[in-house]
């Protein structure tokens, strides 16, 4: 093991740990009103704003691919927002293979709401950031996120 990789272990890991928890329990917060207002859980929430965010990626694979959302968590909030006319399923050029989600109108207001609450957390994220601060931070979590995928998928070619 290198000594680069030797010196981070356990600080680093841990402070990482916990500063990614506490990264997901502020936009939790900052979801809560929302979340209230709506009558949303949560992955609903994400699910919306995914859509709305994301329009190339349109399935619920998509969804868990993505935003790695459980798969579990994904239909049930796809079958509950569908339920209430906030989603619509469809199917591409007669392609009875692939269901696509769509937003309906009816989801607008939390859309735009969804996308405040998106703005305000990013904003808090990086105050005192300078551009070039926020560039590189942004460089290294692309590549963490890339160093994750090839970890992940070394382990399951294991498997």
């Amino acid at each position: 093991m290198d000594t680069q990789v030797k010196n981070l272990i356990p600080a680093t890991s841990s402070a990482l740990l916990a500063r990614v928890q506490g990264v997901n329990k502020l936009y939790q917060a900052l979801c809560a009103p929302l979340l209230a207002r709506y009558a949303l859980t949560q992955a609903e929430a994400d699910i919306l704003l995914f859509l709305a965010n994301n329009p190339p990626y349109d399935t619920a694979r998509d969804i868990v691919e993505k935003r790695r959302l459980a798969k579990s968590h994904v239909s049930v909030g796809v079958e509950a927002l569908a339920a209430r006319g906030l989603v619509e399923r469809w199917y591409r050029d007669g392609n009875r293979k692939t269901i696509h989600l769509r937003l309906t109108d009816a989801a607008a207001p939390m859309i735009e709401e969804g996308r405040a609450v998106q703005r305000r957390f990013a904003a808090l994220l990086i105050e005192g950031f300078t551009p070039e601060e926020t560039a590189q931070l942004e460089a290294m979590l692309m590549r963490m996120g890339q160093n994750a995928d090839a970890a992940i998928a070394a382990l399951n070619k294991k498997k």
